[in-house]
Formats: structure tokens, sequence, C-alpha cells
């Protein structure tokens, strides 16, 4: 079962889009970013929300399969930390995660900042930075690679569990 505190992050990075388009890279995706078949013309096609988020419960479950796999996986002394390694996962793919060679050392050692500093100094942190999103009292919330990079830094949630 998927943490609910990462299926509550993955959710408010991603947002819900049930007609399937084509993503910033150019691949068909829809729901909650999931990858669809690109041997397939997705045009026009729509899914509805319990598809939306079966696929969403699947590809975070596949992510965390995939992190569990991981080297640095054992060092992750935290569920906030795991939850971060399961995200970045999910988001950037199994095999961009490995290119992230510096970072990974860095979590082995458990040196927080190094990991933190890594994360942030890469060009997945600046393709997925979106500033603007409001959290339910109006406050702008971090975007998705500094909430992930101070996961990893403290290894704790800012603010209460959600459950």
């Amino acid at each position: 079962m998927t943490d609910p505190r990462l299926l509550a992050d993955v959710k408010s990075a991603e947002g819900c889009r049930l007609t399937a388009y084509k993503d910033s890279r150019g691949l068909w995706t829809a729901g909650w970013g999931h990858k669809l078949d690109q041997h397939f013309t997705w045009t026009g096609h729509t899914f509805t929300q319990s598809e939306a988020d079966a696929y969403l419960a699947a590809d975070l479950d596949n992510a965390m399969v995939q992190a569990k796999t991981l080297s640095e996986w054992v060092y992750l002394n935290t569920p906030c930390r795991e939850n971060a390694l399961t995200e970045l996962v999910f988001n950037m793919g199994f095999g961009a995660w490995l290119e992230f060679r510096r970072t990974r050392a860095a979590i082995k050692q458990q040196r927080w900042q190094d990991a933190h500093d890594g994360l942030l100094d890469s060009v997945w942190a600046r393709e997925v930075q979106p500033h603007g999103i409001l959290d339910p009292d109006g406050k702008e919330l971090p975007g998705r690679a500094t909430r992930l990079a101070g996961y990893l830094l403290t290894g704790q949630y800012p603010n209460a569990q959600i459950s």
C-alpha cells in the first residue's frame, strides 16, 4: 500500500489530467503523470478518475520496488527519505536516477547536505521547480526539487504527516 504522504505529495506535484497529452519531452501521458504506450496515438483519449488513480497507485508501487533495489536504499533512515527516493524514481525514471552518481554516493555516506545540494544542482531540478503552488491556506509551497531535497536533508516532513 502506498504511503498516504507520498501519494499526496505526488498528486500535488503532478496534477491530474484525464485527457491524454504529450509531456515536455513529447511522451504521451495521462492522469497523474502516467506514461502511456508510446506506440499508440492517444489524441483525444480520455480516462476516468478511477483509471487515473489506479495508474498512479501501480506506478508508485513500481517506483518503490525499483527504489528498494538501489544500493542507497538501506541508508535512507527515515520514511520521509524513502518517500523522497521513491518519488524521484517515479518522476525521473529509474535510469535517470542512476545518473545522479554524486547524489547517490552522498546518500550512501549519509552526507545529507551533499545529497541535498547534488539534487538541486541538476537539469532535472530546474525542469521540475514550478512555483506558485498554494496550500489550502494560500501559502506558497516549495517546488518539487526543493521539497525532495529538503526531505533528503532533514529526513522529516516540514509539517504534520498526512494520514
